[in-house]
């Protein structure tokens, strides 16, 4: 992999953090991972990208929505970033950059075609009794060994992705709320602990 500044674009987030794990060591790696990167995350990247190292240093952006304040604050730095430091964007979506962003970087797309996985939840309508059937059958799932870690966490994903399609409203809280779910997903929470939380949530917007 060139370690030059670049937006990649993926749909296996977990895959490709896999696969730069095993071609740089990881104390070069920065990691900053949201589902939207905003204003203060990106001044903690800036902030990062300041600190001195005599190696070289990539940080790794990595979010499905990009807020425009955010992209704006870290325009200076992509087009003159500090000694040592490379960035990699990460994101599914390359309209999820600003044109600005995108003129400076170069593309990489490593976008796999494949069937995307739907939940099949009506989330602008999202009643209790379908929220708790769902939940079931992710446990079920879970118990026969077919819903692992990096699964859950993709459904966490892919849950909040469909309430930005179905016009689901989700505020700054709630957006944290989804990262921090998602960490939790990472560390080998079960299923009901992070999707309960996550459908009531959405329960609670109709």
């Amino acid at each position: 992999m060139k370690i030059i500044n670049q937006i990649v674009l993926t749909n296996d987030y977990e895959g490709f953090k896999d696969k730069i794990l095993a071609e740089i060591p990881r104390k070069n790696l920065r990691f900053f991972e949201s589902t939207e990167l905003k204003i203060d995350e990106a001044r903690k990247i800036i902030d990062e990208a300041y600190v001195a190292e005599r190696e070289d240093k990539i940080i790794v952006i990595s979010a499905t929505k990009f807020g425009e304040e955010a992209q704006n604050a870290l325009l200076k730095i992509l087009e003159e970033p500090p000694k040592n430091t490379v960035f990699f964007l990460i994101t599914p979506f390359i309209n999820a950059l600003l044109p600005t962003i995108r003129s400076r970087l170069i593309v990489q797309n490593l976008c796999v075609r494949k069937p995307r996985y739907r939940t099949g939840l009506s989330l602008t309508r999202l009643s209790l009794k379908e929220a708790v059937e769902f939940i079931d059958a992710q446990i079920a799932l879970e118990r026969k060994g077919e819903l692992d870690k990096t699964a859950l966490k993709a459904l966490i994903g892919e849950i909040a992705l469909e309430c930005f399609e179905a016009g689901v409203s989700l505020s700054g809280d709630e957006l944290q709320r989804i990262d921090r779910l998602s960490y939790l997903a990472e560390h080998n929470a079960k299923a009901h602990a992070v999707l309960t939380p996550l459908l009531l949530m959405i329960e609670e917007k109709r």
